[in-house]
């Protein structure tokens, strides 16, 4: 079963060096001054702002929803369809984390001392890991759902931006920038949990469904 997963997700973790290495070389460029602002904000940030966003549409809904739609989970899911997701939804945490840290930590260099606390926050703060993992997983369990690949990327992008735009409503609207260091670990926490119920949901929708669309 590492075998297979490994087959199918290998593709998706040389798209996580690509993308980390991407963001590294776009972070140096722009620190020299070689790479200029995208109006007056930060090139840099601008691609980590939509990254989550990105993961989730690309990575996470594809995840289960092309099996399902190619039929290809026919070859295996009869016999071993839990272990297989229990496999596929590590590989694609991981590689989502591997990529959030690094682009975290390229940003954060970037824009160290150039920006205040409240444009750096998303995607600088513990909270932009949250983001990213919730975006996966929320793109994972709407393909296991729906079965097809686009309809999923569309859901999954029209949700995950509803939900951030509501949650940020949310923490600005409260006053929160007073509690910034409180506030990024408890948004951490809301998206990580979040996650962990899309896991949990993906299990029993996958346990519970035909491979057939």
């Amino acid at each position: 079963m590492i075998w297979v997963t490994w087959r199918q997700q290998r593709t998706l973790l040389a798209t996580a060096v690509a993308v980390a290495a991407g963001m590294a070389l776009i972070g140096l460029l722009e620190h020299q001054g070689l790479v200029g602002h995208l109006g007056t904000g930060s090139t840099s940030r601008v691609f980590a702002t939509f990254l989550p966003a990105a993961l989730g549409v690309f990575w996470g809904a594809p995840l289960l929803a092309r099996p399902l739609e190619n039929h290809t989970a026919d070859l295996f899911w009869p016999l071993a369809r839990l272990r297989w997701l229990a496999f596929s939804l590590l590989t694609l945490c991981a590689a989502t984390l591997g990529v959030a840290l690094v682009v975290r930590a390229v940003v954060a260099w970037v824009l160290e001392g150039r920006f205040n606390a409240h444009y750096r926050y998303d995607v600088v703060s513990v909270a932009a890991l949250g983001f990213a993992v919730f975006a996966v997983t929320l793109g994972a369990f709407v393909g296991a759902v729906i079965g097809r690949v686009e309809p999923a990327m569309l859901v999954t992008l029209l949700v995950y931006a509803f939900v951030r735009f509501v949650g940020g409503q949310v923490r600005d609207g409260d006053g929160a920038w007073g509690r910034w260091q409180e506030v990024r670990w408890a948004e951490f926490g809301w998206y990580g949990a979040a996650a962990l119920l899309l896991i949990a949901g993906t299990f029993v929708v996958v346990a519970r469904r035909g491979t057939s669309s």
